[in-house]
């Protein structure tokens, strides 16, 4: 059961390395339209090469033929050579073997003569090749030039769209960040208030006690105040006594 725990463990630590390497290796995809454009340069560029493959293929065919054309003339100037020379002889000596040798001297000549010919018909067809060969080359260059332009401005559609996208995350981002701020700062300005509403409340706390200790002081204030009335209470008496005072020596005039 443990090694089978051990095992399962290993196994799963060994997928999660490559997990991550398949998440580091994604990139992010190029659109379909740049690929089918980066397709066809590449289409395009195999054209060019097959078309100046073909091109070199025939010059060099054409460089064999004037090799070959340059031999055979070379042989049928010989030949000119060796029937101008028979026909001297013959006409010196006058005999029928000399005539023969001359008749087919003549005849090789022109064998030699119309095989050059059938070459230099050959090398016309060649140099025609050659020129189509060219037209082929330079039309295949042409669509190339054409297709690479098309990837450039769909490269270019697609980095302005990165841009565009790019520059609407930042504006976000800068929004968010704003927002951010904002709520931080109304949350500093909250955590300001509540604690000078917690120092208020510290206050007014305290403030009851000094208020307790302020009303012990009146005591004071009521006794001095009793004082004073208890001189008026005596002040109001004063008239009473006096009449008092007054009755009594009348009450000794009567004695």
């Amino acid at each position: 059961m443990a090694r089978a725990k051990k095992a399962a463990a290993k196994k799963t630590a060994a997928r999660k390395p490559a997990a991550k390497k398949a998440t580091a290796a994604k990139a992010p995809a190029l659109p379909k339209s740049v690929t089918n454009a980066e397709s066809k340069v590449k289409l395009q560029q195999k054209a060019v090469d097959q078309a100046q493959k073909k091109a070199e293929q025939t010059q060099t065919k054409l460089d064999k033929h004037r090799a070959k054309i340059d031999t055979e003339n070379g042989k049928l100037s010989k030949m000119r050579a060796d029937l101008a020379a028979k026909r001297d002889k013959a006409k010196a000596s006058s005999t029928a073997a000399a005539k023969r040798a001359v008749d087919t001297a003549r005849g090789r000549m022109n064998t030699a003569r119309l095989k050059l010919q059938d070459l230099r018909g050959e090398a016309k067809l060649i140099r025609a090749e050659i020129q189509a060969s060219k037209k082929v080359v330079t039309r295949e260059v042409k669509k190339l030039r054409t297709a690479e332009r098309n990837l450039k401005t769909k490269l270019r559609e697609h980095e302005r769209k990165l841009a565009k996208k790019a520059k609407a995350e930042q504006k976000k981002a800068e929004q968010k960040a704003k927002a951010a701020a904002k709520k931080a700062a109304a949350k500093a300005k909250r955590a300001v208030k509540k604690k000078t509403t917690t120092r208020k409340k510290a206050a007014t706390r305290k403030a009851p006690a000094k208020k307790a200790a302020t009303r012990k002081a009146p005591a004071k204030k009521t006794a001095a105040k009793r004082k004073p009335a208890a001189k008026k209470a005596a002040a109001r008496k004063t008239p009473a006594r006096k009449k008092a005072a007054s009755k009594r020596p009348a009450a000794k005039k009567s004695s």
